[in-house]
């Protein structure tokens, strides 16, 4: 089976979709009967092919819009003809490889990480730049292919709302439970934060990007600490590991922090590779996770799967997704949030115990395979035929 994947972005790009992308391809490069390729850009800093944990990876130096590749349909043309399958990503590569699949006749399969629909128009304050958003989003996912993938039962019903018509199967990403055992370091931790022993830590880490909820959860912050008295927050503070792009949002993060003089609770560092970030978890007393959308919620998922206690909204797929310990506030209410922050400094609040769902490697690369295997065998239009034939069958019936 030979496999060509279409991905805006690719390792060593740092995200979520990256990274879930790297987990799935590294499995299936494994099995004997099974070739790939990734047709990428160029944004993670590397041209030309190369060669990462034995994937055939093409990066190619495509001109950027708002962080989104324009794909050269010349560039991926030899990549569709060589495959037996494709596979894209939203959002750029969408349109221009599912038109090329159709046209030489390879069956093709779309991600559509998260569709936010109408929610544009709350992430976005400015409402011509949502608009554009919301109808650009809308051609995407209405582009022409033999199935949609989405990473969570949330994502997939935000799907439906918008292609009613869309062929959809739902595959959760691989978030391996036995993760690397960490020498947990909290002189390190401490160091890195200027905490003392007795500090209790809050920690969020990732983009501050508009769907993150990050001026939810520092609203929400501002309102625990004028709630509560100067005694019970002495020794509380609210850590955040926050990447620089997008550097607007960073920028008008630590700018609020200073005007509304939080720097008392609101510690803000940079990024740190991947050990330092799983040793901070360790050692956080807790991981608030605010965001208003989430496609699958990677960033929770692992922090359950290090046994921390989550805060997380009721945006997106974190319901569906987190388990553990856990405590959900309503989506884009700080003052809900406010609540639970402080009966949880207080200790007058429990949190929920979830059990796990099982993201584990080999049932995700099963999932995957299975479906490959089904547009490969023909089945899906041997299932429309039938799905056409009892429609018509059932439309005479009514006639008669």
């Amino acid at each position: 089976m030979k496999i060509c994947y279409v991905l805006p972005h690719f390792y060593p790009h740092v995200g979520g979709a990256e990274q879930a992308f790297l987990d799935l391809i590294e499995e299936l490069v494994k099995k004997e009967d099974v070739e790939v390729r990734v047709i990428t850009s160029a944004s993670g800093g590397v041209k030309g092919n190369q060669k990462y944990k034995g994937i055939d990876i093409y990066y190619y130096d495509w001109k950027m819009l708002f962080g989104h590749p324009i794909v050269k349909k010349k560039d991926i043309k030899q990549h569709i003809e060589w495959a037996d399958l494709v596979h894209a990503a939203v959002y750029s590569p969408v349109r221009s490889t599912c038109k090329l699949a159709r046209k030489l006749k390879k069956p093709v399969i779309v991600t559509a990480h998260e569709v936010l629909g109408k929610r544009w128009f709350i992430v976005e304050k400015n409402k011509i730049k949502a608009l554009i958003f919301y109808i650009y989003e809308n051609y995407v996912i209405k582009a022409k292919c033999n199935y949609f993938h989405t990473p969570s039962c949330a994502t997939k019903a935000d799907l439906e709302k918008y292609n009613k018509k869309a062929n959809i199967e739902n595959i959760y990403w691989i978030v391996d439970e036995n993760m690397p055992k960490v020498n947990v370091d909290k002189e390190k931790f401490k160091e890195y934060f200027n905490l003392r022993d007795k500090d209790k830590v809050f920690l969020n880490y990732g983009r501050p990007g508009k769907t993150k909820g990050v001026f939810v959860y520092l609203d929400a912050i501002e309102k625990t600490i004028k709630s509560l008295k100067p005694k019970e927050m002495r020794n509380i503070k609210f850590c955040f590991i926050m990447a620089k792009d997008p550097a607007p949002e960073r920028e008008k993060f630590l700018k609020q922090v200073k005007e509304h003089k939080l720097s008392k609770y609101v510690i803000v560092k940079e990024s740190v590779d991947r050990a330092d970030l799983q040793n901070y978890v360790m050692c956080a007393d807790y991981i608030v996770v605010p965001s208003i959308t989430e496609g699958f919620g990677l960033t929770a998922i692992e922090s359950c799967n290090m046994g921390k206690k989550l805060i997380h909204s009721s945006g997106g797929s974190l319901p569906e997704v987190t388990f553990g310990e856990v405590i959900q506030f309503e989506n884009k209410n700080s003052d809900d949030l406010s609540d639970k922050l402080s009966k949880v400094i207080k200790k007058e609040i429990k949190f929920e115990k979830k059990e796990r769902k099982d993201f584990s490697k080999e049932n995700i690369t099963r999932q995957v395979m299975n479906l490959y295997n089904k547009l490969l065998n023909n089945e899906e239009v041997v299932e429309k035929k039938k799905e056409n034939k009892e429609n018509k069958e059932n439309k005479e019936k009514k006639r008669t």
